[in-house]
């Protein structure tokens, strides 16, 4: 009797570390879930900051980067409220998709050829633009990932039912791995125009200019990776 009592605690505890051992490997990537969980970027460079966990310099920065060969850029994500959306046409959306498009492949593509289907070795870059004061950043509440939206296009509006106030457009990047979506390093750039998304995208000059100087802020964050400043008590 004994010794089926010992088998029977036996087989209970292989079950149970078989089941913790499942919960371990499903577990997500741990991820930023506030603009707390930032660090302020260099001077010239974006507003703030975010790595993984060992990412501390530009030299573990280039050993988490040295395995990818390739890059695939995501469906920018542009949010409006209805009032917005309703000014800006399909053309005019696109336009600011491609215009990123290209200031990416001309400052990156030299180290990273863009594909548009990811191997083990490529980086998706994820990209939001917003004017909305929002208080967590979007992919934080997003889990990290794009909502559901159509794919036959590379640009997609997102409609929210708030009125969003006008303001400065903010731009929230997250690079990840293409494959097991686990994050790399994420950059917000809360001064990506001096207006709203919708009056930048309505223009051409606007949308040139703003993203032409988000690319090299963002050139310039990555490049300076040391310079990047922890937060205050006080900030």
């Amino acid at each position: 009797m004994n010794i089926r009592f010992y088998a029977l605690l036996l087989f209970v505890f292989v079950l149970c570390t078989g089941c913790t051992a499942q919960k371990l490997t499903s577990k997500k990537p741990v991820m930023y879930a506030s603009f707390e969980d930032f660090r302020f970027g260099p001077k010239g460079g974006v507003d703030l900051v975010w790595a993984t966990k060992g990412i501390t310099d530009e030299i573990t920065l280039r050993t988490a980067l040295q395995k990818y060969d390739s890059m695939i850029l995501d469906q920018t994500l542009i949010v409006v409220d209805k009032v917005t959306a309703d000014t800006l046409d399909e053309k005019q959306i696109l336009g600011i998709s491609r215009q990123m498009f290209n200031e990416i492949k001309d400052r990156f593509g030299r180290w990273y050829k863009l594909v548009e289907v990811p191997t083990e070795n490529t980086l998706r870059m994820s990209i939001v633009l917003t004017s909305s004061e929002s208080s967590k950043p979007f992919f934080a509440a997003a889990g990290g990932l794009f909502p559901v939206v159509p794919e036959n296009s590379s640009v997609a509006k997102i409609v929210v039912a708030e009125h969003i106030v006008p303001g400065n457009a903010m731009a929230e990047l997250l690079v990840s791995d293409a494959e097991s979506h686990k994050p790399i390093f994420a950059t917000i750039d809360k001064h990506f125009g001096n207006e709203g998304v919708g009056a930048i995208i309505d223009s051409q000059g606007a949308t040139k200019d703003a993203v032409s100087r988000w690319v090299e802020r963002l050139w310039t964050t990555l490049y300076y990776w040391n310079w990047i400043k922890s937060r205050t008590p006080s900030a």
